[in-house]
Parts: structure tokens; sequence; C-alpha cells
């Protein structure tokens, strides 16, 4: 039952004791018959057929006790094609020990050895729009899942499929009859990686075959954007307003303004200061929201809470605001289909001069202004009284994302230590990384750490000094550093390796990156390093190396400033979110490129007298 009790608002779980134990449950087939009612809820008679074991197992049946019921638990033994019933010996039943699940149950039947099982069950569910999704993977090994849907005339059934290419067979018809339309749904599973995540239909950073799934009156015929804004419009509709302690302390903090904007800057930071971010249970409380009242005496919330609240306030001072239902980077699927399934965050969406300007209340180092980082390139729902619109969220180019290293060094006079400084600019969300960091960790501790990374940036030299200047918009990093081991004279050659330039992607250790790789936002990297040398050198033409693909380049150009210095520069731009199958090839290209030239040495001719 779980894709259907999926949380739409699940920003973080945090799994502390989790009382699931992973065993091989040996499932042969599954099938679920899914009866909508007229009256809006609808119940899955579940039927799995066991492989036989020599061992005995349990077989554990996940449900919401919020809006769901068990019942009818059957088991029989599978002789040919008749069943045999059997007595069932125990079943088990506890609480999700999970944090912040409070409604999840396990019910655990006893499979007993030796015989292939037909279990039975039914789960009925008051509430249609947990109808949400048919997943077409399985982390067991199922030859086959069957799924049969009935929907009553009065309803309309939509679909949408994601990833269906990975499907080895699928196949899907429908009878009508006068009464109602029976849809039936064949598919040979994908097979994935187990998670316990999976129980509760959370689907982090995984691209598998999955059913997005609507039933909606046939009064929404054809508009089922218009359903699904209609329905969460109305179910937040006691969730909001602001009581007058509320309207007070807002009233206080933009006392000295009327400027749109500035209440917004204004409204926004002081919820990222003083509230605190916290997930929600599954059930009713995974998609909605507290009462904004609620909301501000408690100062905590989730995504959902938080943006519910932010939304009303600004409202409050006159600026038009909406809540939107989001699917970020990690989430199965984009928001672009009106499932609940589609979305896995909720952000606020506000309105100055006509322009929309989304606002994130769970991210600490969103800028207004600019794209939510975990959304970029990913649609949003926005809900609002007009029906509801889809709207795509822009990415960052990487101009918007810059980078500069400035290296400044010399060589001593007994031509083994390289030694200087190093200057570090990172404007837009290219430091976000570094910026979340200081944040959970505290000053004194990313001191620390800044100097270990910068020590691994910049090829494991000496890193001292380091000192840091943090600002709205930009992120800037200085120090001095020691580099040992990369120049040595033979004859009338001075040899330098400059594999300690920084590389190419900071925030990844391997030189070769996997599919699936999340690279966080696009950057555009220039770096220029002096080196001072302590003899004068002869001419020599520049050397030059560029690599181009579609949306990453970089370009490498060693040369003489004078007979005592040269430099060592490089600019890299790449366009990417995601190293996937389209760019792996050149991405990878690029970085062994670079870890080419940086293992080759600069021959330099000392200049002769």
């Amino acid at each position: 039952m779980l894709r259907f009790i999926k949380p739409l608002i699940f920003c973080i779980l945090i799994f502390e004791n989790v009382s699931i134990v992973s065993q091989e449950t040996g499932l042969k087939e599954k099938s679920e018959k899914i009866i909508i009612n007229e009256d809006s809820s609808f119940d899955i008679e579940y039927t799995i057929l066991l492989k036989k074991s020599s061992e005995p197992r349990t077989y554990p049946i996940f449900y919401d006790t919020e809006l769901e019921k068990v019942s009818e638990i059957a088991l029989s033994e599978v002789k040919g094609k008749r069943l045999k019933p059997l007595t069932i010996k125990r079943i088990f039943e506890e609480e999700v020990k999970l944090d912040y699940i409070a409604s999840k149950k396990i019910k655990s039947v006893f499979i007993p050895a030796e015989m292939e099982v037909s279990l039975t069950y039914l789960v009925s569910c008051k509430e249609l729009m947990y109808f949400s999704s048919l997943p077409f993977f399985s982390y067991q090994e199922i030859d086959t899942l069957k799924y049969e849907i009935t929907v009553p005339k009065k309803f309309e059934f939509v679909h949408n499929i994601i990833h269906k290419d990975s499907l080895s067979f699928y196949s899907i018809d429908s009878t009508n009859t006068d009464f109602n339309t029976t849809w039936k749904i064949k598919a040979a599973p994908k097979k994935v990686a187990e998670d316990p995540l999976q129980f509760f239909g959370i689907y982090k950073n995984m691209k598998v075959p999955l059913m997005r799934t609507l039933v909606m009156p046939n009064s929404y015929k054809n508009d089922p954007k218009k359903y699904m804004n209609d329905w969460y419009l109305e179910n937040i509709s006691s969730k909001k307003g602001l009581d007058a302690s509320v309207k007070q302390k807002i009233d206080e903090l933009t006392a000295n303004t009327t400027d749109p904007k500035e209440i917004l800057h204004i409204i926004y930071n002081y919820m990222k200061r003083n509230f605190k971010y916290v997930a929600i249970e599954i059930g009713m409380g995974a998609f909605i929201p507290s009462h904004a009242n609620e909301v501000f005496t408690n100062k905590q919330g989730d995504c959902k809470d938080l943006s519910n609240f932010l939304s009303e306030t600004l409202k409050y001072k006159g600026i038009k605001s909406d809540i939107a239902l989001a699917a970020t980077f990690n989430h199965i699927s984009d928001c672009d289909f009106p499932s609940l399934s589609s979305a896995n965050h909720v952000i606020c969406v506000a309105y100055i001069n006509e322009e929309k300007i989304l606002l994130d209340p769970t991210d600490i180092i969103h800028l207004v202004g600019t794209p939510v980082q975990s959304l970029q390139n990913r649609s949003i729902l926005i809900i609002n009284e007009e029906g509801g619109n889809f709207y795509e969220v822009a990415q960052f180019s990487p101009q918007q994302n810059e980078i500069y290293y400035q290296l400044d060094l010399a060589m001593d006079e007994n031509n083994a230590i390289l030694k200087g400084t190093f200057t570090t600019n990172y404007n837009g969300i290219s430091s976000n990384y570094l910026k979340r960091n200081l944040h959970d960790i505290g000053e004194t501790e990313f001191k620390n750490f800044s100097k270990s990374f910068y020590e691994e940036v910049l090829g494991n030299q000496s890193i001292s000094d380091v000192t840091l200047i943090n600002d709205l918009q930009k992120l800037q990093f200085t120090g001095a550093i020691s580099i040992t081991g990369k120049t040595f004279i033979d004859g009338s050659n001075r040899y330098l390796f400059i594999d300690f330039l920084p590389k190419l992607i900071e925030n990844e250790s391997r030189q070769t990156l996997f599919e699936g790789t999340y690279l966080r936002n696009p950057f555009h990297k220039k770096v220029v390093s002096n080196i001072q040398l302590n003899e004068p050198i002869e001419d020599f033409k520049p050397i030059t190396h560029s690599f181009e693909g579609a949306g990453i380049s970089l370009n490498v150009t060693i040369r003489k400033n004078s007979d005592l210095e040269i430099q060592c520069n490089y600019d890299f731009v790449i366009d990417h979110l995601f190293v996937e199958k389209e760019n792996i090839s050149n991405i990878n290209e690029i970085l062994n490129a670079f870890k080419k030239i940086l293992n080759d040495p600069i021959v330099l001719k000392k200049k002769k007298s």
C-alpha cells in the first residue's frame, strides 16, 4: 500500500531506530486489484505468491493507521492449481520506530517453511487522492506485477509513466461496462537495490519506471491539474489566516518600510533565522500543513508548514503569494503531472511587479530573486484560485556562478619549494556547498575544515593562515601555500609539475565520475597562477590545450610573462547539474585530459648568460 501513502511533503527522514528487518521473502508474483468506490474511498485486494523456502519467514504489511484499515488476511498452500487454506499461526504488529513518522504500523505475517504459499489481504483507504502511483520496480525478484483497477463511470482515470524505456515488458488494456471501466496492467518489474525508504513511498535518487495516477470526478474531465489544485486548496483552507499576535510581530518587523521587496526580504530572513525545520509524519500530516498560527507559536515546521506560514504573512502585508508543490533534484519524478507521487517538497511563490519570486524557507542559503538550487530545471505546480499552473524553474548559468582563483608563487633559492598565497572568490551559488558546511559546523570548526579542504583541492600541499570573507553575494578565501617536490633541474633544463593547480570539480573526490552524480550547479571556473622563478628562462611559445563538448569546455594556457616568471591559467565551464549517460563521456574525457596535463612536466630552458 506504500505508494498510495506517499508522503508528498517529505523533505528529511532521519533513520535512528529502524525496526525493519531486511529479508528475502521469495516473491514469485504480486497482483493488486484496486476498486474505486462511489464514495471516493478505495480498496486494494492483494495476492502475493511466495516461493517455497527451507526456513520460515515473515511477510510485512505496512499501513497508515490514520487512513487505512487492513483486514481479511488469509494464507493458502499452493498445490498445483488448487489452494489449500492454512491457519495463520501468528501476526506480529508493531509501530514503525522511525523518527518523525507517527502513523505507520507493520503487520508481519508468519509464513511456514517447505511450501509454496499464497497470501491475500485487503487494505481499505478513505482518501482517493492517495491512489497516486503504481511502481513497476521491486527490490525483490518478481516475475510479474499485475494491477487491475476498476473505476466507476462517475470518475475518470488518468496516468503517466516515467522511465518506461527501462521496462522489459509492459501491457495495459481496458474494458467498459454500463457501470465502470476496468484497467488491466502487467509488467516485468525492474530490480532495484533495497532501501527502507521505499517502504514509505520515498524514492530518492532513483530512475525507475513508475506510473503516476489520478482518479478524478467527471466534472473535471480533461483537466486533472485543476482537480489537483482545487483538492489541495480545499484541504489547506482551514490552515490559513493569522491571529493578532502574529500580525503584531510582522508589523513590528516591517514598521520602517512600505517597499514590498524589502518587506519580503525582512520576513524571509526572519523565518530563516528564527524557525526550525523539522520533518513530519506520514498520513494527512505528510501533505496538509499545520495552521499558520501554530507554526508561528512553535517556531518550527517542515517545508509545507513554513511555506504556508510565509505565504500567509506576505498576503497580510499586501504581497500576492501562493504555495507550490515541487520535486527536488533527488525525487523520482518531476512535478509535471498532477499526482501526489509527483512532489516531495513545497515552496512559496511571491509576486512583485508581475515577477515570480521563488522562496524556500527550508533553504538557509537561498537568496531572494534567484532560482532554488534543488529545483533547477524542475517543474512546480503553483496552487492558486485560477486553477493552478505548472512553472519550470530556471537553471543558473555558469556565468552566474563564477569561481576565480589566483595563486602568486615564488621559487626559493634552493629550487625545492614554491611558496606564496592563494585567493579564491565564489560568486552566485558556487559557494553553497561551503556555506552549508559553515552554517552546520560553526566558524571555529569551519576553519579546520577549510584548511583541509584547500589542501585537498590544491594537490595535497601545505595550507596555512586561511581567512574567510563571507557576504550574501560571494565567499572569499585567502591563505598561504607551500608546495614541495614539483621542480628539479637536469643540466640546462628546469622541470616543473603543476598538479597543484585547483582541481576542476572541487566537491568531488573521484577523478572520474559515475552516472547519477549530482554536480549541484553549473559554474565557470577561472584560475590564474603566477610563478616567480629564481633564474631566467628562454622564451617559449605559449602551450595551449583546448577541449569542448556539449555544455562543457576547458582551455589551458601556459605562457612566459618575463624571464623570471611564467603563468599557468585555465578556464573551465560546465553547464550540467548531473552526470548522465548523455554527458558522462564528455565530462570524464575532459577530467582525464586535465589530469594528464597536470602530470606532464613543463620543460623550461635556462637562459644562457
